[in-house]
C-alpha cells in the first residue's frame, strides 16, 4: 500500500516537473519571438519612416554638376558609384562624404564586410543596427542607404557647428584626447586636402 502510495507521488512529482519545464519552454520561446518580432518592427518601421519621408520631402534633385566633380576625382574607385545619390546632398556635406570616405576606406576599395559581402559602409561609420559588419562597423542595405544615413549624420553635425574638417575630427576619435587622439592631425590633414578640392569653385 505504502509503495502505490509513494509510486503515485513520484509520478505526480514527475507531472508537476515536466509541467513546470514546458512552462519555462513556452516563456522562453515567447521571449525570443517578442525580442527578434521587436528587433524585426524596429528595422521595418526605420524604413516605413523614411518610405513617409521621402514621400512628403522628395529627396533633393542631383546636381549634375557636382556629380560630375565627385565622378571624375573619383574615377577607379567604388565610391564613383554613389556619385549621384552623394550629388544630391548639400555641397558642404557632399563635400564631407567624399573627403572622409577617401579618408577612412580609399574611396571604398577597403570596407567592412558581412559574410563575405559588401556592406557599403565607406566611413567607417558605427551605428548598432540589426546588420553589423567587420569591425563592428554600420552595414547598409545599399549605396542609397549608406549615402542618406551617413549624409544624415555630417548634416546634424554641421548644424551643431561642427564645420570643418578639424571640428569633423571627432569624426576617428571622439573627444580625441589621451590614446585615442593619435593619428589625428593626418586625419584632419588628409581629410582637409580632399575636403577643400571639392568645396572650389
Amino acid at each position: 500500500m505504502k509503495i502505490q502510495q509513494a509510486k503515485k507521488k513520484i509520478a505526480k512529482h514527475s507531472k508537476e516537473i515536466a509541467r513546470r519545464k514546458h512552462l519555462i519552454k513556452m516563456f522562453l520561446m515567447t521571449v525570443v519571438i517578442i525580442t527578434v518580432g521587436s528587433i524585426i518592427f524596429s528595422k521595418e518601421l526605420g524604413r516605413m519612416a523614411s518610405m513617409v519621408h521621402d514621400f512628403f520631402i522628395p529627396p533633393r534633385a542631383v546636381n549634375l554638376e557636382l556629380k560630375k566633380k565627385i565622378e571624375k576625382m573619383t574615377e577607379g574607385y567604388p565610391i564613383k558609384d554613389m556619385a549621384s545619390e552623394i550629388a544630391r546632398q548639400d555641397e558642404q556635406v557632399a563635400a564631407f562624404l567624399v573627403a572622409i570616405a577617401k579618408k577612412e576606406s580609399a574611396w571604398g576599395k577597403r570596407t567592412p564586410k558581412l559574410n563575405g559581402k559588401e556592406c557599403y559602409n565607406y566611413w567607417g561609420f558605427r551605428k548598432k543596427r540589426l546588420l553589423m559588419g567587420s569591425g563592428g562597423h554600420t552595414c547598409f542595405d545599399g549605396p542609397e542607404d549608406a549615402v542618406k544615413t551617413v549624409a544624415n549624420r555630417i548634416e546634424n553635425l554641421v548644424a551643431k557647428g561642427i564645420d570643418t574638417p578639424r571640428e569633423m575630427v571627432l569624426w576617428k576619435c571622439g573627444n580625441c584626447t589621451g590614446p585615442a587622439s593619435a593619428g589625428a592631425g593626418k586625419w584632419i590633414a588628409d581629410v582637409r586636402f580632399y575636403y577643400n578640392k571639392m568645396m572650389k569653385p
